[in-house]
């Protein structure tokens, strides 16, 4: 491999994966998770049937 070829694809690479995140984060945002995964205490509601 051309060295100058090898570093112009890292950057593609990151930025795919920060898309990635970005697009989960906003899903998980949605469904009232905190960055762990647990649901947050303001956000969780008793329903009633």
């Amino acid at each position: 491999l051309h060295p100058q070829t090898a570093t112009t694809k890292v950057p593609e690479i990151r930025d795919v994966t920060r898309i990635e995140r970005i697009g989960a984060h906003s899903h998980i945002r949605g469904l009232g998770l905190d960055d762990a995964l647990e649901p947050r205490q303001q956000d969780v509601v008793e329903m009633q049937w």
